[in-house]
């Protein structure tokens, strides 16, 4: 959300922190919040008419995570990207788009020897491409499994911008402090 509020220059916004998504979507539904932000499959989850017309939601941008992907509901909606007015906020986008699309990595110590690296990937890979993992998953949570491949990963990991400014604004719109100026 405060990602959002600062590539969109929003003037002077407030967080509503400590509560759960169900307890936000009420506080929205009853007009007691202007905005939120939150994954596409849960709106849809959450709200199944929230592409209709006679919708109470105004779905303003999309962040794709990863850019290129394809999110026919949603594909209408103009990109975050949209509204960077710099390179600073593009690079920005990219470190928020990596971080989340690496999800929660599989790290192993540096010097493992290669032949083991290769067996955990390949675990890996083949319990996510497991048909009763996937249903067990999407019983469980909701959404498809879409794991990225361990080079898929590590690929991703290697790209993210790590410049001094770029981390410092991560932080800063992570942080608790008010939005820095763009």
């Amino acid at each position: 959300g405060r990602t959002f509020a600062w590539i969109l220059g929003l003037k002077d916004p407030r967080f509503v922190l400590g509560y759960a998504s169900i307890e936000i979507d009420v506080a929205l539904q009853n007009g007691e919040l202007d905005a939120r932000s939150n994954n596409s499959s849960e709106v849809l989850r959450r709200f199944p008419d929230a592409l209709k017309p006679s919708s109470h939601l105004n779905l303003l941008a999309h962040l794709k995570i990863p850019r290129e992907a394809k999110d026919p509901e949603f594909d209408h909606l103009p990109q975050l990207d949209t509204f960077v007015q710099s390179e600073k906020e593009r690079r920005l986008l990219g470190l928020i788009r990596a971080t989340r699309q690496v999800g929660t990595p599989f790290l192993i110590p540096p010097g493992t020897p290669k032949a083991q690296v290769q067996i955990l990937r390949d675990g890996m890979s083949k319990a996510f491409n497991d048909p009763e993992f996937k249903k067990l998953y999407l019983k469980v949570t909701g959404d498809e499994v879409s794991p990225l491949s361990p080079e898929e990963q590590q690929e991703t990991i290697r790209t993210i911008p790590r410049d001094p400014e770029t981390v410092g604004i991560f932080k800063h719109i992570n942080g608790s402090q008010p939005l820095p100026p763009r």
